[in-house]
């Protein structure tokens, strides 16, 4: 699902958050493959996921780091060539020239409304904070896992745990929703797949390595009825769950028959 609801005006306005948003779809096409060797080195392909964020990254030239978190989201649509749909609080431009296809922005403007039922799309990891004893701050656990885990062993049946995984996922996402200002509607709401993506260390000037990080994110798609459009507004600039920058947590929307 790639339609989204966009309000034909000039300028992206957002009354409740104040700033303009913009939908773009965008394809890696270099002239010069061999190009993005300069840029990502050998091991560019050594996980998609990294891949492609380290890529999308370069639409905003210009920025630090620091200012580039939080001004974009992003849905990879294909891997070869990779295309993806952005969704930001700046145009994207190819700062590399000749590496990028942008084969159009537009504003993102939806007309929303309390009661209005949207259909959507949502690629998200979703996770809970369990309280760790004795320390301040608690742990961050995948709800998919958690909810495995809390399963007796002769339980763990493969209906059980796909049942388990299921339940945990429209939880999550109802438990978003209250926040977020939607609700999803009761039967109308699919939880397609559950995607496990692992990113590789990388290795740093002092020749030490991070430790392999993993995530599991859950795709969704079905119906959602709107609630409070100002709180809607803002989760789709902001998005939803964890690992955001490696493209997870754009809502896609569009009218609901």
């Amino acid at each position: 699902m790639t339609a989204t609801l966009t309000h034909p005006r000039p300028a992206a306005t957002q009354p409740e958050t104040g700033e303009p948003l913009w939908e773009s779809r965008v394809v890696l096409a270099p002239r010069d493959p061999r190009s993005l060797l300069a840029i990502l080195g050998s091991d560019m392909r050594r996980s998609d996921a990294q891949f492609a964020h380290r890529m999308i990254w370069t639409l905003f030239p210009g920025l630090p780091d620091a200012e580039r978190r939080g001004l974009f989201l992003y849905h990879v649509e294909r891997t070869r060539p990779l295309t993806a749909i952005l969704r930001s609080r700046r145009p994207p431009e190819d700062g590399l020239g000749g590496v990028w296809h942008i084969e159009k922005t537009r504003p993102f403007a939806p007309m929303l409304h309390a009661g209005q039922r949207l259909r959507f799309r949502l690629r998200a990891v979703a996770s809970r904070w369990e309280p760790q004893p004795g320390k301040k701050r608690g742990r961050r656990m995948d709800v998919v896992h958690f909810a495995w885990n809390r399963l007796p062993p002769d339980a763990r049946t493969p209906e059980m745990v796909e049942a388990a995984a299921e339940r945990a996922a429209l939880e999550w996402l109802a438990c978003q929703g209250d926040r977020c200002g939607f609700c999803p509607m009761d039967g109308s709401v699919s939880v397609l797949g559950y995607d496990l993506t692992h990113l590789w260390p990388e290795r740093r000037r002092d020749r030490t390595t991070k430790e392999e990080i993993s995530f599991g994110a859950l795709t969704y798609e079905g119906v959602l009825t709107v609630t409070d459009p100002a709180a809607f507004r803002i989760m789709l600039a902001d998005g939803l769950g964890a690992a955001r920058a490696y493209g997870n947590g754009l809502m896609q929307i569009a009218p609901a028959p």
